[in-house]
């Protein structure tokens, strides 16, 4: 063929397939970190997912992801939800607090865990303190999405898959990790502020609080348990940033008592003057390591310090009437997971983000 048919026929394959994958590329586009780049990536893919939607091209790839059971992969939702729990002047002090529900070995309490890569090693731990009272049941395994939280709700939108989750799950509480990888530009809806600018604040916390609502006032009622981050080796980091986002917690929590609890990790992680360790004693006078090499992800020996400080915090909410089974039951080992005390191995992320 002559070159001038060669590069006609290219071009029209590239457009071709550019409108078979329009899905992808717009998601992949809106992915790319805020910046210029992000932004002539989107000014072109845009533009190509409107027409092959309109043309319904896009219905191919969306048929083949269906058949894959991913056919969530392309999907974009930048909504999020505002808080029904707007506080009126300080905050009030709570006179009663709802009841604690009882659990025992015959009424179990059905427990969802998830979040971001900071929540895996701890949500495993957990999982096994926790059935190990004989008073918890186990919905599902720790659902874990890297890189993910409530600032890039077109890259993971956490309100939007929580929802449907937890409605189907009926979990009577949720544990959740999340926010080391919010400290940056807000997008979506309502979006655009900077971090560190009060508007960020503001915009971050109505995210905060909307998610809470939202999840406690699903039909199973559960008690959502906040997990805070620790301390890292970037210590810049955590100091002007993550202590930014866990106080937001912190606050967005002290205004829904008895619904929201806010888990601090600072004080089962950190030094006594709330710093980084890596390596801790125990109650023995060992000494253990307790964060990952990548100075961000905690050990066995770490989210088992993080675990015991969650389930401390469910007993606050619970009335866990524990049987002190040294074992886990079968229903837990048929999910997949290692049963308490049995060799493991720890995951760590090398991104930056998490």
């Amino acid at each position: 063929m002559a070159a001038g048919h060669v590069i006609v026929v290219g071009l029209v394959t590239l457009l071709v397939g550019a409108m078979l994958n329009a899905a992808g590329l717009r998601k992949t586009a809106l992915s790319q970190p805020v910046g210029l780049r992000r932004d002539i990536a989107t000014a072109f893919a845009d533009p190509i997912y409107d027409v092959s939607h309109a043309l319904y091209i896009d219905r191919l790839r969306q048929g083949f992801k269906s058949l894959l059971g991913r056919s969530s992969d392309d999907q974009v939702d930048t909504s999020l939800p505002s808080p029904t729990t707007v506080p009126a002047g300080p905050t009030p002090t709570p006179t009663t607090l709802p009841p604690r529900e009882t659990f025992t070995a015959a009424h179990q309490l059905r427990l969802w865990i998830g979040g971001d890569s900071l929540s895996e090693v701890p949500g495993d731990r957990l999982i096994d303190q926790a059935m190990a009272t004989g008073a918890v049941g186990l919905v599902g395994p720790v659902d874990t999405h890297i890189s993910t939280g409530l600032a890039r709700p077109e890259v993971f939108n956490w309100p939007f898959y929580l929802e449907a989750v937890l409605t189907a799950d009926m979990p009577n509480a949720v544990v959740l990790t999340f926010g080391a990888n919010d400290d940056q530009t807000l997008t979506g809806d309502n979006g655009g502020e900077t971090f560190g600018s009060p508007q960020w604040e503001t915009e971050y916390s109505r995210r905060v609080g909307g998610l809470f609502d939202e999840i406690t006032s699903l039909p199973s009622h559960p008690r959502l348990f906040m997990v805070g981050i620790p301390p890292v080796s970037n210590a810049p980091r955590f100091e002007g940033h993550y202590t930014v986002i866990n106080s937001i917690f912190s606050a967005q929590a002290q205004l829904r008592p008895g619904r929201v609890y806010y888990v601090d990790t600072v004080p089962v992680l950190g030094t006594p003057s709330g710093g980084y360790q890596e390596f801790a004693p125990q109650l023995d006078g060992t000494v253990v390591q307790i964060r990952t090499d990548d100075g961000i992800h905690v050990t066995d020996a770490g989210g088992d310090r993080v675990a015991a400080k969650i389930l401390s915090v469910m007993r606050e909410a619970f009335n866990l009437q524990s049987t002190a089974t040294t074992t886990t039951t079968k229903a837990h080992q048929a999910k997949g997971h290692r049963t308490a005390g049995s060799p493991t191995t720890t995951t760590t992320t090398t991104t930056a983000h998490h």
